[in-house]
């Protein structure tokens, strides 16, 4: 009986994304959402019970904050599931080429900028994956990426100023707002300006877990058949 590998990372990949990623996310965010619940009631109860002007002034304040605390908790939960979704994709894919050693050598670096686009170069020169003709199962990866980046690298800011911000304020010119992120991928930020962040909404990440579920097991395939041709 023959072993597929490339279909047990497939299951092995599909199983973390529902578990690792979603579930856990699911699990964190109840979590959340009730200790927010057990804090608002108790403010709630505390305002029904006084008629202290500056003690409700105190308690609205209080309500605020556990909404705004409770939102910016949300927000920093699903940014993580993405960093996590994307470095367990990575990790597929490399462990899928890895694997394919055994019948087609890897011989040399692939070029790209990025992990993800040496993989593509990669998958096309030892593979012939056709992403030109596929370039919708893959259409997700470099947004995805991007909002990655900016989660790890800057904090979850999705506008930072640009890095001769002091330099333009000793000559007296105006300092300029990067916003290449924020042009390129809208559907993650939210706000303007310096205040931009990134927020990736559930929905956004239902999606992306879908997509990399489905790219994992197209290339399995790809390469399950290839290894069963050169086998016999």
């Amino acid at each position: 009986m023959t072993v597929d590998l490339y279909a047990m990372e497939a299951d092995s990949f599909e199983a973390d994304v529902n578990l690792l990623i979603r579930h856990t996310l699911h699990v964190a965010l109840t979590n959340l959402s009730a200790s927010a619940n057990v804090e608002l009631a108790s403010i709630e109860g505390a305002l029904n019970r006084t008629r202290d002007d500056q003690v409700q002034y105190y308690l609205v304040e209080q309500h605020v904050d556990v909404l705004a605390t409770g939102a910016s908790q949300e927000r920093f939960l699903v940014n993580m599931a993405v960093v996590a979704l994307a470095s367990r994709l990575l990790h597929a894919l490399k462990l899928m080429a890895r694997t394919a050693e055994h019948f087609r050598p890897t011989t040399h670096n692939y070029k790209g900028k990025s992990e993800f686009l040496r993989l593509w170069t990669e998958y096309r020169e030892r593979f012939s994956v056709d992403f030109k003709a596929n370039s919708a199962k893959i259409a997700f990866v470099e947004p995805m990426v991007m909002a990655r980046n900016r989660i790890v690298h800057a904090g979850g800011e999705a506008n930072e100023w640009s890095r001769n911000t002091r330099e333009s304020l000793r000559i007296g010119q105006e300092p300029s707002l990067d916003t290449s992120f924020s042009d390129s991928c809208p559907q993650f930020v939210t706000g303007e300006g310096w205040n931009a962040e990134v927020v990736v909404r559930q929905v956004q990440l239902d999606s992306m877990c879908d997509s990399a579920v489905e790219l994992v097991r197209w290339l399995a395939k790809e390469l399950s058949a290839q290894a069963q041709v050169a086998s016999t």
